[in-house]
């Protein structure tokens, strides 16, 4: 079974992944914060952790794992503001 561990540094967050061969060396790969948006950058980071290490999935898939942004059901756009 593969361990991913996620911790927050200074800028961004350090990803640790624990090798699933015994002997092998456990990978860590830096993931940079953007500062215009918090959510999208961590988004980012979980479909680079799928991207790289999950499973491959097509569209055609019975299942697979999707990472999307989206508003709250409750959350209401601005008067004036359509972009959101």
């Amino acid at each position: 079974m593969m361990k991913i561990e996620i911790r927050n540094v200074a800028n961004g967050v350090v990803l640790r992944i624990e090798p699933q061969q015994p002997g092998d060396e456990a990978e860590e790969i830096v993931y940079q914060e953007r500062d215009d948006d918090e959510v999208e950058a961590f988004a980012d980071c979980l479909r680079f952790v799928l991207e790289q290490y999950g499973p491959s999935t097509s569209r055609y898939s019975a299942k697979r794992i999707r990472v999307v942004v989206e508003p709250g059901d409750r959350y209401e756009t601005p008067a004036g503001d359509a972009q959101h």
